[in-house]
């Protein structure tokens, strides 16, 4: 879930911040951007040293939070804390919880073999050998995970709807009180789970059938045959000869010997409406909306993209060719060459591989260097909201003006979760600083050494200078000196 409110960043707010579980109250309506030119060069095994001389010299700065590996030993206090993003994982905890709301979760453990998360009051995780197993308790709901053999999730209050499964035997109750079982692939039914009112199987995948709103679909040999026909919907399908799918006005599908020839209209006649064309595929392909038409010729050879609202065109011969212009925005690529001028960033570049996507108020850039380091940059209305330098596998830095910024050296395995930073992530880099509006959390030689505070006053970082998107500014912005 993307940030729907907004945050302040004025370290004269009198906001109420606490180390175990205090909600941090942020307003990001006022978070000023900006972002000069850089001018400084340096190479990247310099920048590298200086970073970890850096670190090193941070930790032996005063804190509020100070751990080693050995402190995960501990079993009686907490070993560290960490910010809870209410965006992504606040809503986990507590469905309730207003988006400008941020939590502190304090951990103690030796990930991976196990970790305890914990927000006081509202939220208990348990995470053992991760990621096969897991504990979850909340105010509202609890959830248990054994990876492959054992899941059970079941609900506080009411409806107080439940769901327990073992290897393949489960059982449970909808919410809205109604009780199911099964023994897959042998018999069962269930409701309200799939995205269906009720769904039923016998010898799966020999026999399924489905019910939505009264309309049941019948599937045998899955997903072979499929056949409905309903005020609601009309299905007569067998793939992958033939077929023909309606459902209301929400969903239109045919296809002929698929994937060759194929029609597809989604939301017919509202805001939301796509059509997909192969006829055939890969000799003529073309995707709409309301917003915006690509055709894609012998696909992937030659594209033609036009953006609707801005007028932005774009012909691409890949991956030899790509001119684009219109909508503040001019692009050119040819062989291992590319260039691009955004009127709207107020930027110009030149480099090996570019993108570019023009959205209703925003622009997004992307630069690739050898496939795997990219720098990536996201404009709103002129300004610019995010940012990612890649420099694989050394370092990457991102930065959002709501959510902060994250610096890792190494980087070679790019995930990016919430658990996977706590339990393996941070192991796996000699460097590893979280800036969020409220904290900042900083790991260094395989988590050996760690120092967690929390900032006086609520804040977000400047975001880093946009540059001409080329090596220089790859390397430096992956450093965060750019």
């Amino acid at each position: 879930m993307g940030p729907t409110n907004q945050r302040n960043t004025d370290a004269d707010r009198n906001d109420h911040l606490g180390p175990n579980g205090t909600s941090l109250w942020m307003d990001r309506s006022k978070v000023s951007v900006h972002y000069p030119l850089s001018a400084l060069r340096q190479t990247s095994a310099a920048l590298l040293i200086c970073c970890v001389m850096v670190a090193f010299l941070s930790l032996g700065t005063s804190t509020k939070a100070n751990s080693s590996v050995y402190d995960y030993f501990k079993t009686a206090s907490p070993a560290s804390f960490f910010a809870v993003d209410p965006d992504l994982l606040i809503r986990s905890m507590d469905p309730k919880a207003d988006s400008r709301t941020w939590r502190i979760a304090e951990t103690w453990g030796f990930p991976p073999l196990f970790l305890k998360s914990k927000v006081p009051g509202l939220f208990d995780r348990l995470d053992i050998l991760y990621p096969l197993a897991y504990q979850e308790d909340s105010n509202f709901q609890k959830k248990i995970k054994i990876i492959p053999l054992f899941e059970s999730r079941w609900s506080k209050i009411a409806p107080f709807d439940n769901y327990t499964r073992f290897v393949t035997m489960f059982k449970g109750r909808s919410d809205m009180g109604q009780e199911y079982w099964g023994f897959f692939p042998f018999y069962g039914f269930s409701y309200r789970r799939f995205g269906v009112d009720k769904n039923m199987f016998f010898l799966f995948p020999l026999y399924y059938q489905s019910e939505d709103d009264g309309a049941k679909t019948f599937r045998i040999l899955w997903p072979i045959i499929t056949y409905a026909n309903n005020p609601f919907r009309f299905s007569m399908k067998v793939w992958p000869l033939y077929g023909k799918d309606r459902i209301r006005n929400d969903y239109d599908n045919r296809f002929l010997l698929w994937p060759f020839f194929q029609i597809t209209d989604k939301y017919i006649g509202q805001e939301q409406w796509s059509s997909y064309k192969a006829l055939p595929f890969p000799v003529y392909v073309t995707r709409e909306t309301n917003y915006d038409y690509n055709l894609d010729i012998i696909w992937p050879l030659f594209t033609y993209y036009e953006h609707y609202a801005s007028g932005h065109k774009r012909y691409s011969l890949r991956p030899f060719f790509t001119y684009g212009y219109g909508g503040g925005v001019d692009e050119f690529s040819f062989l291992f060459y590319s260039s691009k001028k955004d009127r709207n960033s107020g930027t110009s570049s030149s480099s090996t591989d570019a993108y570019v996507s023009v959205g209703k108020d925003e622009v997004v850039t992307e630069r690739k260097f050898f496939f795997m380091s990219a720098i990536q940059k996201r404009y709103r209305k002129g300004t610019l909201v995010s940012a990612k330098y890649r420099f694989w596998p050394f370092a990457e830095y991102t930065w959002d003006y709501a959510k902060g910024s994250h610096w890792k050296i190494p980087e070679v395995v790019p995930v990016s979760d919430e658990w996977w930073n706590l339990n393996l992530g941070r192991f796996l880099r000699l460097v590893d600083l979280r800036e969020t509006p409220v904290t900042r959390e900083l790991s260094v030689l395989f988590g050996l050494g760690r120092k967690n505070e929390i900032k006086n006053h609520p804040h977000i970082n400047k975001p880093p200078k946009s540059g001409d998107d080329n090596w220089s500014e790859l390397i430096l912005g992956s450093f965060r000196k750019n």
